[in-house]
């Protein structure tokens, strides 16, 4: 539940005290306990993988690799270090890599151990189970309807006022998509910086939006060693099995840090290989990536607004949008063989809200006709 706390300055920020008894699997992608339908294919609208799937070279690095099994992987990740060090114009002592973004997440919690971590609400759920992980109290920032969810200058205050020891921020924020502004950025990490605070900015979805240089936060690690960039090859290089992610930071004293929070050769062979190929031709893939996803958004968008499903702008790879029909849309489409992201279970939203992923045209189709299949029949009962 969630229990306001009234700020200093008068802005309801809110501090969400969400004691859970046991872990629940908060994300898209469960398929597993979906197996052996009998309806056929199960479609996964709920987990925000590049539709264009795994480069071909890096799946064929992957699979070569696999002869590599037998001795253990390069606990420093060089080869790939060094590729990404080229890829992302960085030092490559200002880069560590590990099995995903989310365990990253984990070690930042785990070298910082924080009394108190701010997240906006909604945003990933890993944060705020990272913080409770290591004991850290979670305070939330929540978004507003209002607005759409955009993250504005009040965060500022409420960052100065709570003296959180880490600030996640998610650009752009899963799952409403929305876009944080490089100026804005800029702000927190200078307020971040007053209070001794780590600024995380999670940019695992960055790379799906065309103007990406425009709201990047690296330009702000030469300036600020207290912020941390986070990306991962999970969803634009379309390898979540692989499990592959990685973090910039210009404070090697921290990044050392977080290689002693957790255990040695947090990447596998199998992805380091598949690392390394995809980013030969990282910008062509990417770039050929996001024309594809613009056309098919922009078509499943059309259709969901035609449908009066209420939608809010979407910039990476995935549709944020609230539906007022009276059922549980999620369960209706599961009926169909269709999975999509049900947003309720996010800190800050209500039931209604829904995140739904752009995949292949032929897929893409498929959900746009069962969702017009499941409002006739809400219709009908009206």
């Amino acid at each position: 539940m969630a229990v306001p706390f009234a700020w200093r300055d008068g802005k309801d920020i809110g501090v969400y005290l969400m004691n859970k008894a046991i872990y629940e699997y908060a994300h898209g992608g469960d398929v597993y306990d979906e197996a052996g339908r009998p309806n056929g294919e199960l479609l996964d609208f709920s987990s925000n993988i590049n539709p264009l799937g795994m480069p071909q070279n890096a799946l064929n690095a992957a699979k070569q690799s696999l002869e590599q099994s037998n001795i253990y992987p390069d606990s420093g990740c060089r080869r790939l270090i060094a590729a990404l060090a080229a890829y992302e114009n960085v030092e490559p002592c200002h880069l560590f890599c590990s099995n995903g973004a989310s365990d990253i997440i984990f070690r930042i919690v785990s070298a910082r151990k924080p009394g108190k971590i701010l997240v906006t609400a909604p945003s990933f759920a890993d944060y705020e189970r990272a913080g409770r992980g290591f004991g850290a109290e979670v305070v939330y920032y929540p978004l507003q309807q209002e607005n759409g969810f955009s993250i504005d200058s009040h965060i500022i205050g409420a960052i100065r006022t709570a003296l959180p020891g880490i600030v996640f921020l998610c650009n752009p924020n899963n799952p409403t998509g929305r876009l944080i502004h490089f100026e804005l950025l800029t702000e927190v990490a200078a307020a971040c910086t007053e209070i001794n605070s780590i600024l995380v900015i999670d940019e695992c979805f960055l790379d799906f939006v065309p103007d990406a240089d425009k709201y990047t936060a690296k330009p702000l690690l030469s300036t600020y060693k207290n912020v941390a960039v986070l990306k991962a090859f999970t969803k634009i290089f379309a390898m979540p099995g692989l499990r592959l992610g990685y973090a910039i930071c210009n404070n090697e004293a921290f990044l050392d840090r977080l290689r002693l929070c957790g255990a040695d050769w947090p990447v596998s062979n199998v992805a380091q290989a598949a690392g390394i190929a995809a980013l030969e031709n990282g910008p062509e893939y990417i770039s050929k990536s996001i024309s594809y996803i613009a056309i098919e958004r922009n078509r499943i968008t059309d259709a969901l607004a035609g449908m009066g499903l209420a939608l809010y702008p979407a910039y990476a790879n995935y549709i944020f949008f609230h539906c007022s029909w009276d059922m549980d849309l999620s369960r209706e489409l599961r009926k169909k063989g269709i999975l999509i992201r049900d947003c309720a279970d996010f800190a800050g939203l209500e039931p209604g809200y829904y995140r739904i992923a752009v995949l292949t045209q032929e897929k893409n189709t498929r959900l746009i006709k069962s969702l017009e299949e499941v409002r006739k029949s809400w219709q009908s009962r009206l």
